[in-house]
């Protein structure tokens, strides 16, 4: 996880801890679901695109 997606949760865990009704607080905790979810898939692109760039049988 980079740096900017671990400042975002942060971000939302405060915010969260700090909403004042429950529909705020629900939406935090989705938000940060996603923001996981999101690093996850860019991980695996970049992955993909290393292994495909390095991949001798495409030279």
């Amino acid at each position: 996880m980079n740096e900017e997606s671990r400042w975002l949760l942060e971000q939302c865990e405060q915010l969260a801890l700090h909403a004042p009704d429950y529909e705020q607080r629900a939406f935090f905790q989705q938000l940060r679901k996603l923001i996981v979810k999101q690093d996850q898939r860019l991980q695996q692109a970049q992955g993909e695109l290393d292994g495909r760039v390095w991949n001798p049988g495409s030279w």
